[in-house]
This record gives structure tokens, C-alpha cells and sequence, in this order.
């Protein structure tokens, strides 16, 4: 019988009567709240299921943006440190540039742990020509000297370290005087010069080349202070900072250039005696020939002087009636 329907049913389902329409249009309409019904829990799980999908994977996207972005990040503050560098190096190569000296090119890579001193150490020793009371320079200016050299690393003393001094002028009217560290990276003092002289505040400092390290011409600091004390000091206080940046500078140049006084130094021994020009002797006058007054020439007859081979003079001979002899006494004879 069910059966019987069934077949029914389907043969109806194929004629399209409009009774048949009716009947399904009306049967699906009261279905229809039961279909929705029974197909919310799949399309609800099916819901859930994705949004835990997506959960994850977005969670997943948001920790690989996360390592991105520090990773970015990180990129960014070493690129920021590259140009930072990049720069210092643009300035370090402008200031070699109009050294005629070779200079090469060291890296501060330590510092001395010793508190009171300020000693850097670079990455150049030996090896690469470096030697005890080499100049050391910064994009600046004078940055130090060099104080004990390895194989492959050097140790060089700022220029603002209390054991430091450097011979210097005043660039503006050429005073030669002698500027010390202090042991403060922004203090240094400018010793011996006379309580008359004209300095200002201002002034930069440049070095004189009259010791045998650092040649002349270079920057070394710029006065800031200048303490004019009571009449019977005989020197000026005079407080001055250095040009170059002691406390940041990570790239220096070595510089291969002695001043003169050095290079004459090393040409003759430290004990040698000074040599000093010999004298410019004028020649000796004619000496005349001494003649006897009997022997004279008459006056009308000029006397020969003496030939200049011969500064020796001649001794003429002289006659014996001139100069008789004189006998001895004649002994007695006795008896």
C-alpha cells in the first residue's frame, strides 16, 4: 500500500496538475519551520567549527606579524645605526681628505677599565704600521696619541687625560703655550701663557709641531674661559674644552706624519753636539819685508811687500861692520 503511494505520488509529481502545485506549495510551507529547525544545529556547528578555525589561524597570522614586526623593528634600530655610523664615516673621510698624510682608518673597540685614566683601544697594532706616539685624530680634530702598541690592537691616551699635554698655539695670533688634560673629557687647561698676553674667549687651539708627535697645523681644543687673576700672577688661567668628541668618537684615523722638529730629532743622535756653521775667515794682510836701515832702499824706490804664499816674513841678513863681534875675555896665565 506504501508502496502503492509512493508510486502515486511521484506519477502526480510528474503530470504538473495545479491541484498537485497546490497541495506541494501548501506542504512546504508547513515543512518549511521543520527544515530550518533541523538544519540550524549543522549550519551552528558548521559556524562554530569555522570561527575556531579562523580563531586559530588567526591567532597564528597575528604571532607571525608580531615576529615581523620585531624583527622589522629591529632591522629599523640597525639601520638607524648603520646611518649613524655612515655619517660619522662621511665626516671622518672629509677631514682626511685634505690631509696630504697617509692616515688609516682604526675602530675604538675598548676602553681602559682603569677609572682615573681615559685610554681607548682600537683595532689596529703593529701589523699595520702603528707605533708608540702616533697622532690619532677624529672628525674633529686631535683625538690622542698612541701610548703602547700591540700585534694587532693599539692603546691610545685622550688628549683631556690628566697625564696629556701637547704643545699648542693660539691660531688667531700665533701664542705658543702648552695644553693639558685635566682628567674631565670637556675641561682642559692652557699653561704658561704670560697674564698680558691677548687671548679671548674663543680662541681655537691649534697644534704648534714643536714637540715630536704631533705635527703642526691640527685642531686640538677652543678656549672657553679665560681667568685674569691678581697683578702678581705672572700666567693666565685660561679653561678650554676639546674639539674632538672623546666621549662618542668610535671611528679615528692614525696618522703617519711626524713634525719637523721630530724628523730632525731622529736624523742625529740625542747626545750629539750641536754643529753650527764655520766662520767666514777674511784673508790675512801682506806682512812687508824688515830691512836693515843701512841696507834701505833709496826713497824714490817703493819697498816690495812679501808674497802672500809666503805670511812668513823674511829676516834680511845683516852686515857684520854693523853689528861687530864680541870676544870672550882672554885668561891669565900664571907664573
Amino acid at each position: 500500500m506504501a508502496l502503492g503511494l509512493s508510486l502515486g505520488l511521484l506519477a502526480a509529481d510528474g503530470l504538473r496538475w495545479p491541484s498537485v502545485e497546490k497541495t506541494r506549495s501548501t506542504l512546504y510551507d508547513f515543512f518549511e519551520p521543520v527544515y530550518v529547525g533541523l538544519s540550524w544545529p549543522g549550519a551552528l556547528i558548521e559556524e562554530v567549527s569555522d570561527s575556531l578555525r579562523f580563531g586559530s589561524s588567526l591567532r597564528s597570522d597575528n604571532d607571525r606579524l608580531r615576529q615581523q614586526n620585531l624583527m622589522l623593528a629591529a632591522q629599523v634600530q640597525k639601520l638607524s645605526y648603520l646611518a649613524g655610523d655612515n655619517a660619522r664615516l662621511r665626516g671622518l673621510l672629509a677631514a682626511s681628505e685634505g690631509l696630504r698624510s697617509r692616515v688609516l682608518v682604526s675602530e675604538v673597540i675598548g676602553v681602559d677599565p682603569d677609572p682615573s685614566r681615559h685610554v681607548m683601544i682600537i683595532n689596529q697594532g703593529r701589523d699595520a704600521g702603528i707605533y708608540r706616539g702616533q697622532a690619532v685624530l677624529d672628525a674633529q680634530g686631535v683625538f690622542g696619541r698612541v701610548i703602547q702598541v700591540g700585534q694587532r690592537t693599539s692603546r691610545v691616551m685622550l688628549v683631556a687625560d690628566r697625564l696629556h699635554s701637547v704643545p699648542v698655539r693660539i691660531n688667531r695670533n700665533g701664542i705658543r703655550a702648552i695644553l693639558s688634560g685635566t682628567g674631565d673629557l670637556r675641561e682642559m687647561r692652557l699653561q704658561y701663557v704670560p697674564e698680558k698676553s691677548d687671548v679671548k674667549q674663543g680662541d681655537l687651539l691649534v697644534t704648534s709641531g714643536l714637540g715630536i708627535d704631533f705635527p703642526a697645523g691640527y685642531p686640538v681644543g677652543r678656549v672657553t674661559e679665560v681667568i685674569r687673576q691678581t697683578d702678581d700672577d705672572q700666567f693666565l688661567n685660561i679653561i678650554a674644552e676639546p674639539v674632538a668628541t672623546l666621549d662618542r668618537s668610535r671611528y679615528v684615523l692614525a696618522l703617519f706624519e711626524k713634525p719637523q722638529s721630530a724628523e730632525h730629532l731622529h736624523t742625529q743622535p740625542l747626545n750629539a753636539d750641536p754643529v753650527f756653521p764655520a766662520p767666514v775667515t777674511p784673508p790675512a794682510p801682506a806682512t812687508p819685508v824688515q830691512v836693515p836701515v843701512d841696507a834701505a832702499a833709496p826713497a824714490d824706490t817703493p819697498a816690495v811687500p812679501a808674497s802672500p804664499a809666503t805670511p812668513a816674513p823674511a829676516v834680511a841678513a845683516v852686515p857684520a861692520s854693523a853689528t861687530p863681534a864680541v870676544l870672550p875675555p882672554k885668561p891669565v896665565q900664571s907664573p
